[in-house]
């Protein structure tokens, strides 16, 4: 009995077939540094993981769902994870991350979202987040455990303070 993957070549014998490639499934998301003006110096709002090893300090993040446009995807993500709304226009940071994970390559679209006023006690989501905080950039760079997080509050934090 021939194994499925081979096939006879012209002399007869079997010759093995590449297997063929599987197809890398592309994931987008959206990560959202949310920011707040203090008399004109931004802080920052950053998240921290409810899930124990992986406890991280991060931004707003979450997959866009299928057929979304990328502002709905960052303004419904803010809105279930915080409860913050924003009514004006968004910063797209225009610094998508790739990441390649096993089969799977993540998107990630970065974007600032500003809010006039925070209430004085955010409704994060606690099956996701343990708690949160507001930091001024200094901090907020120190305090973020991802590289690309770090990249994308320093691109933010230097168009806020170019405008």
């Amino acid at each position: 009995m021939r194994h499925p993957a081979s096939s006879d070549n012209e002399n007869g014998r079997d010759s093995a077939r590449p297997a063929p490639p599987i197809p890398m499934q592309v994931l987008h998301r959206v990560r959202v540094f949310v920011y707040q003006l203090d008399l004109g110096v931004p802080d920052y709002l950053l998240l921290h993981s409810a899930q124990g090893a992986e406890g991280l300090w991060r931004p707003v993040h979450g997959n866009i769902e299928f057929n979304e446009q990328f502002e709905t995807a960052v303004r419904r993500e803010v809105l279930e994870e915080t409860g913050l709304i924003n009514r004006s226009g968004l910063v797209d940071l225009e610094m998508p991350l790739r990441q390649i994970l096993g089969d799977e390559e993540v998107i990630h679209w970065n974007y600032g979202f500003q809010v006039e006023q925070a209430p004085e006690v955010l409704q994060i989501d606690r099956g996701r987040w343990d708690q949160y905080r507001w930091s001024r950039y200094e901090k907020a760079f120190s305090r973020f455990g991802l590289e690309g997080d770090r990249t994308a509050v320093t691109r933010l934090h230097s168009m806020l303070h170019a405008a």
